[in-house]
């Protein structure tokens, strides 16, 4: 899941340069490329939130004694 994160940012990365080479600002496609930078960024940290959990999850299974 790191990797797919870190393909996640760099897509917003590049949709924010690309909307940024646009001449006009406010071109409604210099809009949208920052809405999908924007939702890149989303997935991106809900990807690193949920492994940030996991390994919070393994550590704490991976301290309890084996009780068999």
């Amino acid at each position: 899941m790191k990797i797919l994160a870190a393909y996640f940012r760099a897509k917003a990365e590049l949709c924010r340069e690309l909307a940024d080479t646009l001449s006009n600002q406010r071109n409604p496609v210099a809009s949208k490329l920052r809405s999908m930078a924007d939702e890149f960024e989303q997935n991106a940290s809900i990807l690193e939130d949920r492994l940030a959990n996991e390994g919070e999850a393994e550590e704490v299974q991976s301290n309890k004694p084996d009780r068999h």
